[in-house]
């Protein structure tokens, strides 16, 4: 790894950091000095000049599905559900279906693609192909790959297809875990769909699996009340609870969503600590409800934030959960800034605990995941207010990085991704959701 000097640029983080004028040094994948002013001379170090420009960590997206990227402006002449499992039903289990190992490998290309536009370096999947189950992990690995970008990944096992299709499921998740691991850029979860669509039997071959790797879980709680209602009505307890005898209610497992919990189930989860990732733009678009992130925060259970594969906007997300509480609470100052801060380091966490190095400042020894943003403020700038630049410069101006440095390597430079042609990428992803979508 060559060393990176970024010079002149405005530093900020979201927990203090802020240099009006500074510089940043980046060696071995890691940040090794940062300073005000302008950067000291650093011998073969690659120059990128940051004046008129904001350096901020890079961004972690806490729970994506890269599959779904090509569903974009998918029309479906039956769909028209009314309940949330109608739409598991009618789009989201048919498309995952209709994927084979060419589509999985497009569909994380042109979903990292755009994560890196946004700025996100690290993306926790949470992957389904019931029709290309096994090397399916190893397909999105090598698009990350390409784009150099972190991925912790997981199959999602569910009873959906049957026996077999579940014990590949599992095979897959235990394959890639002990092949494909590769430490600071490639880790994994063993991943769950849902409880209402995993059986007993199911829910210990998982453990079984799972236990002897040290693997935490990513699966979704409790999203739709059909979560809770099938865990009721079979297993005479709440999801959290029935999850939790399985011994999946940990602190290095991920669950997407926590909509339908009780407030027993809420101590639950603060007990144990597993981390609630947050997808509100997702939860608004399906009408399931709005997660008692609040009541999380104050009960000190995790919270991050995800997009559940609607985008990969993780500023326009943090919005969307501002405005979401602001709703649903009817108090215009709920999920304040540090609440947003909270949520915000929990997504580093999430990224230390899976790669071994911390993310989320700009200090020595942290992960030199960096986005340049071509950003000039219009009012002024400072560390007390940095979040609320970023939130409505995104949704006032549409921000974007001009570089993107992931691990060190540049990434995304004006404009262009390093060592991919967009466009063959985007014509050949075209061709192949028109072969898809034809299988609906």
């Amino acid at each position: 790894m060559g060393t990176l000097v970024i010079d002149r640029a405005c530093l900020a983080d979201f927990f203090g950091t802020f240099k009006e004028s500074g510089y940043v040094v980046v060696e071995g994948g890691r940040i090794s000095k940062v300073g005000e002013g302008p950067a000291p001379a650093v011998p073969g170090a690659t120059h990128i000049p940051g004046e008129g420009k904001l350096l901020t960590p890079a961004l972690v997206n806490a729970h994506a599905h890269l599959y779904s990227s090509l569903a974009r402006g998918i029309f479906l002449k039956a769909f028209s559900p009314k309940s949330f499992g109608q739409i598991l039903e009618q789009l989201w289990w048919k498309l995952d279906r209709a994927l084979d190992l060419e589509a999985v490998y497009l569909s994380a290309l042109v979903g990292g693609m755009a994560h890196l536009r946004r700025g996100v370096s690290v993306i926790f999947d949470h992957h389904a192909s019931p029709s290309a189950i096994l090397g399916s992990l190893s397909q999105i690995k090598k698009a990350l790959s390409e784009l150099g970008l972190r991925g912790d990944l997981c199959y999602e096992v569910t009873d959906r297809g049957g026996p077999m299709e579940r014990d590949q499921g599992i095979e897959e998740n235990v394959r890639f875990a002990k092949e494909e691991r590769v430490p600071g850029q490639f880790a994994a979860h063993f991943g769950l769909h849902a409880s209402f669509t995993l059986s007993e039997e199911t829910l210990a071959k998982c453990r079984e699996a799972a236990e002897p790797l040290g693997l935490g879980y990513h699966g979704h709680l409790a999203e739709g009340k059909e979560d809770p209602l099938d865990a009721l009505q079979k297993y005479g307890e709440r999801t959290a609870e029935r999850l939790d005898r399985f011994g999946i209610v940990q602190d290095k497992t991920i669950f997407a969503h926590g909509i339908q919990l009780s407030q027993a189930e809420l101590e639950l989860l603060a007990e144990k600590k597993p981390t609630v990732a947050h997808n509100p733009r997702s939860n608004m678009n399906n009408a399931v409800g709005a997660a008692q992130v609040e009541k999380m925060l104050a009960r000190g259970i995790p919270v991050a934030l995800g997009t559940d594969g609607f985008g990969c906007d993780m500023l326009g997300e943090l919005l969307a959960a501002r405005l979401l509480a602001h709703h649903a609470n009817g108090d215009p100052l709920a999920l304040g800034d540090e609440a947003a801060k909270q949520i915000l380091a929990q997504n580093y966490a999430l990224a230390e605990k899976a790669f071994g190095l911390p993310f989320g400042r700009l200090q020595e020894g942290y992960a030199a995941d960096l986005v340049l943003w071509d950003y000039a403020p219009p009012t002024p700038l400072s560390g007390g207010n940095l979040l609320s630049h970023l939130l409505f410069a995104n949704i006032s101006e549409g921000l974007r990085p001009s570089v993107v440095i992931v691990a060190g390597q540049i990434r995304l430079r004006d404009g262009r991704i390093e060592g991919i042609e967009e466009r063959a990428v985007l014509a050949r992803a075209r061709r192949k959701a028109q072969e898809i979508w034809a299988k609906l």
